[in-house]
């Protein structure tokens, strides 16, 4: 189906080159073809099956065991699908949301989280993020102040008469005038 689609997108693309009017109706024509030949066969979001709202809100905490970086809730594998399930199950066994978290915690690490905890080991890289803010806040703080009083001090010195004589003229002649 994809070769058919390509072919299309071939004929497509010499029909363009042509500068006919018709070839225009046969490009639209045969663009439309293309999608519908593409679009076959694929189920969209309205054909998959809508998963519990609990067991996807717990397996958006969780990563995928297969896939790096990726949740275990938008993961179509096949580990994926009886992680779900294993969800599901305990969910439906009476099961709170945190206790199935900490039972694939248990099972399989603090990896297996999307989430770290903040406790322990990790709580100092959750802090890291903000102390890096406020030491950049308080440096950028103290450069500008620094600098602020460079300029007065430069300012204050350039007051007087300008090196430049055609601005110390100028100058002269604007205080005549006053």
């Amino acid at each position: 189906m994809l070769r058919l689609a390509s072919h299309i997108l071939f004929l497509l693309h010499q029909l363009i080159r042509e500068s006919h009017p018709r070839s225009r109706t046969l490009c639209f024509t045969g663009l439309a073809l293309a999608l519908i030949v593409l679009g076959i066969g694929r189920p969209t979001a309205a054909q998959l099956p809508a998963p519990d709202e609990a067991t996807y809100r717990i397996a958006k905490q969780l990563n995928c065991p297969t896939c790096a970086g990726r949740n275990l809730a938008d993961c179509p594998t096949e580990t994926c699908a009886q992680w779900k399930a294993e969800i599901k199950a305990q969910l439906d066994a009476g099961k709170s949301a945190q206790e199935v978290l900490d039972y694939f915690q248990a099972r399989f690490g603090t990896t297996v989280l999307q989430e770290p905890p903040k406790t322990g080991v990790t709580a100092p890289l959750w802090a890291a993020p903000v102390g890096a803010a406020l030491v950049f806040l308080v440096a950028a703080g103290v450069v500008m102040w620094r600098t602020a009083g460079r300029n007065r001090a430069v300012s204050l010195a350039s007051a007087g008469r300008s090196e430049d004589p055609f601005v110390a003229a100028l100058e002269d002649e604007v205080r005549r005038d006053e």
